[in-house]
């Protein structure tokens, strides 16, 4: 196994999984599936069969200075008039799919002997599954779970169960019987775009001018955004304030920002390099035990959140892309949420995914707390 210390070894493996999923969605047998896809099973393989470990200090690099560094990079082309437009059914989305995963929270709280702490776990899964895992953090610190031995079992259990979900929603756009029940606009041109660029090396233009100044501007607006959550006393919500300024830039300056060239692509580029890390993380090994315990636990309330938002998708006949991108920004918060929609070539679905990710961190700390306050 790889030292995870050899920063050089660990970075090697990272930026080799982003080229490999980015030559896999470009083969005959990829393409069936997307780049995240790819991503997420290239780390997933190498954690689990021993050859690297699941964590290490370059996915804390990824996860803490890359992805909050590629938002910006992601919004710097976002029309706020669009976003007003094209929010709306996904934010419909985005509440049902709320709806569902607390419905299955409280579900599985009644149908599994948890033990002693099942109203703070009832409340912890509730705020990671309508926000994410910093949410799972900041209600098990308001709720004394964090201090149970079975915290890290539920944390645990959270991954295992999170990551196979995240493969199983960058996966249903490749299943026609799927797409043909739940009819997608925005899917079927990806596919058309993707399949008439499918020879195609780069994902946007190499302008190493434009590249540096939009990254630049992106570590700049990540700096006052973290200064000004910090200030304020709320600096847990610092992609917040990072998502703000990055919509304001663009569109305050809407012209500038729209002749810039490569900032998508390299934004896309850390969000594949996450996906690398997410799927390494996911340590299936490490779930020995009092986690397995959980995992029936985390699989009602997934499945309950489906149910429930395919019926309000049906019914209210939601894009199906839409819905997708609303459901990921719900159980695995708004980087996921980001990164899906541009991996899958979604690109006017980034911003409203992000937006909706970044409302479930502020709301799910309140949701879990009165979960758990309601069920103890």
């Amino acid at each position: 196994m790889l030292n995870g210390e050899n920063l050089f070894a660990m970075t090697a493996v990272v930026v080799g999984g982003a080229a490999f999923a980015f030559w896999a969605e470009r083969q005959r047998w990829g393409r069936q599936a997307s780049g995240p896809v790819w991503a997420i099973v290239f780390g997933l393989l190498l954690s689990n069969f021993g050859l690297i470990p699941s964590s290490a200090p370059v996915f804390s690099m990824v996860s803490d200075l890359l992805v909050p560094a590629a938002i910006p990079l992601l919004l710097f082309k976002a029309n706020i008039r669009r976003i007003v437009a094209e929010s709306g059914p996904m934010l419909i989305a985005f509440f049902i799919g709320v709806a569902g995963a607390t419905a299955g929270a409280v579900l599985g709280y009644k149908l599994l002997p948890l033990g002693d702490n099942a109203a703070e776990l009832a409340g912890v899964f509730t705020a990671t599954y309508t926000g994410g895992s910093m949410n799972f953090v900041a209600v098990s610190k308001a709720v004394g779970f964090d201090a149970s031995s079975q915290y890290a079992a539920a944390m645990a259990a959270d991954n295992l169960v999170g990551t196979p979900y995240l493969l199983v929603l960058v996966i249903i756009p490749a299943l026609s019987w799927v797409r043909r029940r739940f009819p997608s606009a925005t899917i079927e041109t990806a596919r058309a775009e993707r399949s008439e660029h499918s020879g195609e090396v780069e994902h946007g233009s190499l302008n190493l001018l434009h590249m540096s100044l939009a990254l630049a501007l992106s570590l700049v607006i990540c700096t006052v955004g973290y200064w000004v959550a910090e200030a304020l006393g709320v600096g847990r919500y610092g992609i917040l304030f990072i998502t703000a300024l990055a919509v304001a830039v663009a569109n305050v300056f809407p012209a500038r920002m729209s002749t810039l060239e490569g900032d998508f692509a390299l934004g896309t580029f850390f969000m594949y390099l996450f996906f690398v890390t997410i799927g390494a993380s996911a340590n299936i090994a490490a779930l020995v035990g009092d986690a397995m315990v959980l995992v029936p636990y985390a699989v009602i309330i997934l499945s309950v959140h489906m149910v429930v938002l395919a019926i309000g998708v049906k019914l209210l006949k939601i894009d199906l892309a839409e819905a997708l991108v609303a459901s990921n920004a719900c159980i695995m918060g708004p980087a996921t949420a980001a990164a899906i929609s541009a991996g899958q070539g979604w690109k006017h679905l980034v911003t409203p995914g992000l937006l909706t990710g970044v409302l479930g961190y502020v709301i799910a700390n309140f949701l879990g707390v009165a979960v758990t306050e309601f069920l103890g």
